[in-house]
């Protein structure tokens, strides 16, 4: 009589120390959308470096369908920054009035304006806008459609699971540029140019444009120094919604 093989199962990793914790915690909090950026390149090996440590974020059956294009050529990166121009003039419009663009369904829904603090940030985006086509490394991510499970297809609502098989790769490689000391900004207007994007970067079929991040080295003087973010008792609830969760 023959044994069955025994499975063996890995020993669990020890848990992360107290330095490892406060080194995320510093890079989570410290994470800000560039604007302003140093034209010097980004050597292949940090922005390598980035991508081979972001690769390890999930994905839905760990499929990984996502794709990423990394543009550096002058004449590539300027025809992206023109196409997400066209969309930027266009949103920028309907910013500085409150309105936030791609809604859809003519609803008008207001967020924050003409405010010093409203007008300066969208003043900053444009800024990032007009030079886009300077930052030295564009990153183009896509996402294979034949690997979502998009559970909220039929819903009578805009889809957004589909994402969440991308950006959870997308948030890693903003991290990661922090911690390499790098600037990147993310952006999703150019995915409204996906049939313009496809055809200059020779696209296969079958993929999204979900994003677009840029990456740099932040120029010194412009970059935010302490980011605002609502606090955890406004955005979490505690078994009912509106019930916040608090310490």
């Amino acid at each position: 009589m023959t044994s069955e093989p025994v499975a063996q199962t890995a020993a669990a990793p020890p848990p992360p120390g107290p330095s490892l914790v406060a080194a995320l915690a510093e890079v989570m909090r410290h994470t800000p959308s560039c604007r302003y950026f140093r034209p010097d390149p980004v050597p292949a090996e940090v922005l390598h470096r980035v991508l081979d440590n972001a690769r390890f974020a999930s994905s839905g059956g760990n499929r990984q369908g996502w794709r990423i294009v990394v543009v550096t050529d002058p004449g590539l990166r300027a025809a992206v920054a023109d196409l997400h121009r066209r969309q930027w003039d266009a949103y920028i419009v309907h910013a500085r009035e409150g309105v936030v663009g791609f809604q859809g369904d003519g609803s008008g829904k207001k967020m924050e304006h003409g405010t010093a603090y409203a007008t300066r940030r969208l003043d900053r985006t444009d800024d990032f806008s007009a030079r886009l086509h300077e930052v030295p490394v564009l990153l183009v991510c896509y996402v294979e459609l034949a690997t979502l499970a998009v559970t909220d297809s039929l819903l009578d609502r805009p889809s957004v699971v589909g994402g969440g098989s991308l950006f959870t790769l997308v948030q890693n490689i903003l991290l990661g540029c922090t911690a390499e000391g790098l600037g990147s900004a993310l952006t999703t207007l150019l995915a409204a140019e996906q049939p313009a994007v496809d055809e200059l970067l020779g696209t296969s079929p079958g993929y999204a444009l979900g994003a677009l991040v840029a990456v740099g080295w932040p120029e010194p003087g412009k970059q935010y120094r302490r980011l605002s973010r609502k606090p955890v008792e406004e955005i979490a609830f505690v078994d009912r919604w509106g019930q916040p969760f608090t310490v």
